[in-house]
């Protein structure tokens, strides 16, 4: 008898045991996603933009008028790609300033707090100081004493400056970050200005025309937050310390917001005290369990904790925001752990993968991965996973490390439209962020660093299309564009395999006689697709597999073998480009025992 697999494209299940699933689902897979029907092996991982110079662990997008950007950032550096160069964007070191004069409606005074060391005919650049005016960027100065010098202004700022700001000279080194791998950055872009913070640092930001990062305007030195986030025209703080000198400075519940900015700008004051402005803070303390993250939802930012959730909503004077607990005891595992979808966010909770769309949650992983990612993350390095999309695909990738790695090394890959699990093998990425990019020289004949017989592409194809989001990651010393190419190193194809055991065909007493396999199968032709058989006699006993055999397509019509047992099973894997839509196995019952 013929026994039919019309369609492959059912997913993965990991959770079930192999005898429970339905014909078309998979018992394992390396390398697969599902959808339309099809089993189909993803592409590769091409690198992008120049040799990466340091070790990233966050990758953000960020646009202006005239250009697309990608930012990186380590440890100690923070980078600027934009296909074009790359420009080290580190904040600087700064001279610290007591004060600054208005001498002239043109001539302004600084006094340093200690001896600045500059000469006459230095470039100074002056921001975050109030009133703006104030502000200069590459003059001239001349020193008139140890600790003074002058610069010019363009505009008179009628009076002294009520908010000394920061000082750089043309030129200063990068002062380095002292955050360290698990200080992941937070941030984004509020009308214009990308914001970015590592709990460590003071939160920096970059605005058009500035080509390094400084620290946050009207923002207190000696405060930190562990993750900020733009709301509306709003920056939100979250789980502040007002004090890092002090044990007690820690506020771990507080959510703290900032004034409103006009678009292009940074807020101008954090101050909550002062009745005139509209930034304030308040304890979001209901649950005990602490802040993680926050990702706005249609019109709401929803706030994470480790055990719960928040919406918060704008609503104007006199109490700015209301928040309103959600349904549910579902959380955030770890920073990063959540992504945007049209669905609402999937999120990796403390036990799950949820689908929060705003008013609760529901599971897409029980029965399916749930207890496969569980058993299978880190235990120390769990806290390095992350949750991104790949919106070309409707995909959303649950990134993690396995046992014994510090990196993510395995993805289980959620397609939002087919409903269905895939698993995809990772090279200790990092994080990874969705975006568009530039046309750019990756994009020529000669830039094509597949080799001629592993190359995924097709002539003509514009894999870095910028009308197109794609997903960006970053690993040791490098960025990669993901799902373009053949492979994830440019020399070893990338293996896809299926799997399927436990199949007992509607007979669980019966022996079975499996003698070939005819596969609808979409490759190169010439392919070499290797196949095996295999069976088992009772259930939950290891599979015993017969011998590699040879299927090409575009020559074979079959694949001849022999497994007989009570549960049968078959494995199907190639290297190259390929998806399968349908399976018919030739099976004879050969009797009861």
């Amino acid at each position: 008898m013929y026994v039919k697999i019309p369609d492959c494209g059912k997913g993965v299940n990991l959770d079930l045991t192999p005898e429970e699933l339905e014909i078309g689902v998979w018992s394992n897979c390396t390398n697969m996603r599902f959808y339309n029907g099809y089993a189909q092996r993803f592409n590769g991982m091409a690198r992008i933009f120049d040799v990466t110079t340091h070790t990233p662990h966050y990758i953000t997008p960020y646009q202006t008028v005239d250009d697309r950007y990608w930012v990186t950032a380590g440890n100690t550096k923070a980078y600027l790609d934009n296909g074009v160069g790359r420009t080290e964007i580190t904040r600087q070191v700064e001279i610290a300033m007591t004060s600054i004069v208005r001498t002239t409606a043109v001539l302004a005074t600084v006094t340093t707090t200690a001896a600045h060391g500059l000469s006459t005919g230095n470039t100074v650049t002056v921001f975050n100081t109030i009133p703006a005016a104030f502000n200069v960027s590459s003059v001239s100065i001349t020193v008139t004493g140890a600790t003074t010098f002058t610069y010019p202004l363009t505009t008179d700022p009628v009076t002294n400056a009520t908010t000394v700001g920061g000082l750089v000279v043309l030129g200063a080194a990068a002062n380095n970050y002292t955050g360290g791998r698990d200080d992941r950055w937070s941030g984004g872009t509020l009308g214009g200005v990308l914001v970015m913070n590592n709990g460590v640092d003071v939160p920096q930001y970059l605005q058009p025309g500035l080509m390094k990062l400084r620290p946050m305007q009207g923002w207190n030195s000696l405060w930190r937050c562990a993750f900020m986030v733009p709301y509306k025209q709003y920056l939100m703080a979250f789980d502040v310390t007002k004090d890092i000198g002090k044990a007690d400075g820690r506020n771990p519940h507080m959510m703290k917001w900032s004034t409103s900015a006009i678009p292009g700008a940074l807020p101008t004051s954090w101050d909550s005290t002062d009745p005139k402005l509209d930034a304030g803070e308040v304890d979001i303390a209901e649950t005990p369990d602490l802040l993680v993250d926050a990702l706005q939802l249609g019109d709401a930012l929803i706030v994470y904790k480790e055990r719960s959730m928040y919406a918060v909503r704008f609503v104007g004077q006199p109490f700015i925001f209301q928040i309103q607990r959600i349904p549910g005891e579902s959380g955030m595992l770890t920073r990063g752990c959540g992504a945007i979808t049209p669905m609402g966010h999937v999120v990796l909770t403390g036990g799950d993968v949820v689908v929060n769309n705003g008013q609760g949650v529901e599971s897409i992983a029980d029965g399916w991965v749930r207890k496969y990612i569980f058993d299978n993350i880190d235990s120390t390095n769990y806290k390095r996973a992350f949750v991104t999309t790949n919106p070309e695909r409707n995909e959303v990738l649950i990134c993690f490390p396995t046992p014994g790695d510090s990196d993510c090394t395995k993805a289980a890959v959620w397609n939002w439209k087919s409903k269905t699990w895939g698993l995809r093998d990772l090279a200790s990425i990092k994080y990874g962020a969705v975006g568009q990019i530039d046309n750019f020289a990756l994009t020529t004949w000669a830039a094509d660093s597949d080799a001629w017989d592993l190359d995924a592409s097709t002539w003509n194809e514009d894999e870095y299309s910028p009308n197109e989001s794609r997903l960006l990651m970053v690993g040791p010393e490098k960025i990669v564009i993901f799902d373009v190419s053949n492979s994830d190193d440019a020399s070893t194809p990338l293996p896809g395999v299926l799997e399927r055991t436990g199949m007992f065909l509607d007979d669980a007493q019966a022996m079975k006689l499996l003698k070939s396999l005819q596969m609808r199968i979409d490759a190169t032709a010439g392919a070499v697709v290797t196949v095996n058989f295999g069976y088992q006699m009772v259930p939950d006993s290891a599979t015993v597999w017969g011998a590699d055999m040879t299927y090409i397509v575009g020559t074979d019509l079959k694949v001849d073998g022999f497994a007989q047992g009570r549960y049968l099973a078959i494995r199907i894997s190639c290297s190259t480009p390929w998806r399968l839509r349908a399976v018919d196995l030739d099976v004879v019952k050969t009797g009861s025992f």
